[in-house]
């Protein structure tokens, strides 16, 4: 018996000892508790189409942002909507951004959103002061040796049946790449409204955005090849 009670000591001293994300776990989503403290928050937005869907989109520059084309539909449009950088429930901290232009790309289920300064409110001005990014692309080799690499995504998943437009930070792992479709398979969870997350290495490489799930609610990840992201930066200018 004594042995026994020892065995069980060393083992629960072990458990307690092991490292591990209380917050943000590996295969897991958690809604963010605070966008405003959060620092990768305010560049994940909340976007509403003009017929009043919910998708969600990642902000490249202070102008422009990324969101998946089947949200808005493979037209370009002049009007297309507004996105709400780090929205959490009925609070929009950073403002919003009308869209004003909307570009899909003919090939991939990605669009552009872009505004200007005046479609800008006075708080999105202030929090999102003016930036640029230049997406990178990836040879399929890279891609490949990205297999088993830790990733993460923030977004907007339509979880409930009444939307509570809550963000979530979601985490998992690569599992394959596609390079005949550009896709990254994840066992990351996804959901309805999460099309257009950016997602992330943990070292904060930007691979690609979700676009579709599998049935068993896992992302699939549009992938950022080179040819694409040359796209992408020419046309978000």
């Amino acid at each position: 018996m004594k042995r026994f009670c020892l065995i069980f000591l060393l083992f629960l001293s072990c458990f307690l000892l092991m490292p591990f994300d209380v917050t943000y776990a590996k295969g897991r989503q958690k809604p963010v508790p605070d966008t405003v403290a959060d620092p990768h928050s305010k560049y994940t937005a909340l976007y509403k189409t003009t017929r009043g869907a919910y998708c969600t989109a990642i902000l490249i520059s202070s102008t422009a942002a990324l969101t998946a084309r089947h949200c808005s539909g493979p037209q370009p449009l002049k009007k297309a909507g507004t996105i709400y950088p780090g929205a959490n429930g009925d609070k929009t901290p950073f403002g919003y951004m009308n869209i004003s232009n909307y570009i899909p790309n003919p090939k991939y289920d990605i669009a552009i959103l872009k505004g200007t300064e005046r479609d800008q409110d006075k708080f999105y001005r202030y929090y999102i002061r003016p930036f640029t990014t230049t997406v990178r692309g990836y040879t399929d080799a890279e891609f490949q040796s990205f297999v088993g690499s830790d990733i993460y995504s923030y977004g907007y998943p339509q979880k409930d049946v009444v939307y509570k437009k809550l963000q979530y930070r979601s985490d998992g792992n690569i599992t394959s790449h596609e390079p005949a479709r550009s896709y990254l398979r994840t066992d990351m969870p996804t959901f309805s409204g999460q099309s257009g997350s950016g997602v992330f290495k943990k070292d904060g490489q930007f691979l690609g955005i979700i676009v579709t799930r599998t049935q068993d609610h896992k992302a699939n990840v549009l992938d950022f090849n080179e040819d694409l992201a040359k796209w992408i930066n020419d046309n978000a200018k």
